[in-house]
């Protein structure tokens, strides 16, 4: 092909030398500025990231961008934020508008997920300002509900109260409580509120109530608000590249599991009446678990074949099959066999590698005393899942080095980068958000946020908030997108 014999010559490169050059460039600033080199070039830019997207191949370069901090404008606005690069330790001057001033609930494929009053859930795209309403969530409803009916309801007579509280289930899509005969003919006690609680939450309440008597300023019904009732969502894809979408989150303090596709009308909720698997596979691990069904959930990722990975707090890994009518779900591996990595000093996290191993993060806290009491990470601990024809079912295999990998750790779909891609991105390195949301109120607010370098396992504050945003939305991971407005020539 001859090229025009002119000073524009460099701007009617053929299109397939264009696209292999953008297929070799990573870091987004070096695609916005092949971009902004002429019209032919952002059009064959917009052409190139589209195609990518829409197929979904995630192991093309420009598909792992570095994470950018999401954190409060220099001048504390209700409704902007800025982004902050970790690796050139700098505060961008542009600001993103974002009319939610809540914590958010997750950042997934280019989305923030925010919970209001009425518990309706909205995906944001911060980037082009489109928002996705999905329906309310019913079971969150319930929870409120029954904290603000619950001395009216304690007050009836026991064979009323349970008729009461039933009622409210029906209404909120709650699952019924099963109750002994002798519960209602005499003294009534709720079957989940009589299981015996674990070691490590019996100390958890503890330390909390502890600190509050200690902290008047801090304000426990702040946790039971909404943007606080959703732990963690995550999507299946962009909705903005695919309509057909799942959102599945972990919800309240029971930390379960729900999900809705895009068009339903209502939430699926995982629990022992929405699939088998509490009559087959799982009965093996019922001793472990409350009888209602799949509680105390860390993590949900959705992997680039396709299927969510759910960890719980005794490292039993699900899979989950939301594709058809019937979700399916999998036991892949068994709990822990000691107590090594379970209690209130451990958060675990969940995140596929570029290669796509699927990893599990032991972040290792320590809450401090005095008038601060944060929690400060110590350390993290590492494992790989492992399938071998040697061992029956696949087993958490602990790692010590990541090697060209670095994770990014929050409130977000945890992300995975290869730092070579990057200049001054940490390798082998650990980059983590505070995200200790029952704690965030107690003193000082998000103030654990830093890069653990995993070749000595030393800790590096990155970024720190002023005291007058402590109470502010925290920071969270997001990644920039690319938003094509008019690409006419």
């Amino acid at each position: 092909m001859a090229l025009p014999s002119n000073s524009s010559n460099w701007a009617w490169l053929p299109k397939n030398l264009l696209d292999t050059i953008l297929d070799n460039l990573v870091p987004m600033t070096d695609c916005i500025r092949f971009s902004a080199v002429c019209k032919h070039w952002q059009s064959v830019a917009f052409d190139n990231f589209q195609h990518v997207r829409k197929n979904h191949k995630h192991n093309r370069p420009h598909h792992q961008q570095l994470p950018f901090l999401l954190v409060p404008t220099v001048d504390n606005s209700s409704d902007h934020r800025c982004l902050y690069n970790v690796t050139r330790k700098s505060l961008y001057e542009f600001q993103l508008k974002i009319p939610y001033n809540i914590r958010t609930s997750g950042y997934s494929h280019g989305w923030l997920i925010f919970v209001d009053d009425s518990f309706q859930v909205t995906l944001f795209n911060p980037f082009s300002g489109k928002s996705i309403h999905l329906p309310p969530f019913k079971r969150l409803l319930f929870e409120k509900r029954y904290r603000d009916e619950f001395d009216e309801m304690s007050a009836l007579p026991h064979l009323e109260m349970f008729e009461y509280e039933k009622r409210m289930r029906e209404e909120c899509d709650e699952e019924d409580i099963e109750y002994e005969e002798s519960e209602l003919d005499g003294e009534l006690e709720l079957e989940e509120n009589s299981e015996e609680e674990t070691e490590e939450e019996e100390e958890q309440e503890e330390e909390i109530e502890s600190n509050v008597e200690e902290d008047e300023a801090f304000n426990f019904v702040r946790l039971h608000q909404s943007d606080y009732s959703i732990v963690r969502g995550i999507l299946s894809v962009d909705p903005d590249v695919n309509g057909d979408f799942v959102l599945m989150v972990i919800y309240c303090l029971k930390q379960r599991l729900a999900f809705i596709k895009s068009g339903d009308k209502n939430w699926t909720y995982i629990d022992k009446d929405a699939c088998d698997f509490f009559k087959t596979t799982y009965a093996k691990y019922i001793e472990i678990y409350p009888k209602k069904g799949l509680w105390h959930m860390k993590d949900i990722i959705y992997c680039s074949n396709g299927i969510v990975y759910a960890l719980d707090n005794v490292g039993v890994l699900l899979s989950i099959d939301v594709s058809g009518n019937l979700n399916k779900i999998k036991c892949i591996t068994l709990p822990d066999t000691d107590n090594l990595n379970r209690g209130i000093n451990r958060k675990p996290y969940l995140v596929e590698s570029p290669n796509g191993d699927i990893l599990r993060v032991i972040r290792i806290v320590e809450n401090e005393e005095g008038d601060d009491g944060n929690a400060t990470t110590l350390r993290f601990m590492i494992y790989k899942l492992v399938h071998s024809d040697c061992l029956e079912i696949p087993k958490w295999i602990k790692v010590d080095c990541l090697g060209d990998v670095s994770l990014f750790l929050g409130d977000n779909h945890s992300t995975s980068v290869k730092p070579s891609d990057f200049i001054g991105c940490q390798p082998n390195s650990i980059y983590f958000c505070d995200d200790y949301f029952n704690l965030y109120y107690l003193h000082g607010g998000p103030t654990d946020i830093g890069v653990c370098d995993l070749n000595d396992g030393s800790i590096t504050r990155h970024y720190s908030l002023k005291h007058s945003q402590r109470l502010m939305p925290p920071p969270i991971w997001i990644i920039p997108k690319f938003v094509f407005n008019d690409i006419s020539p």
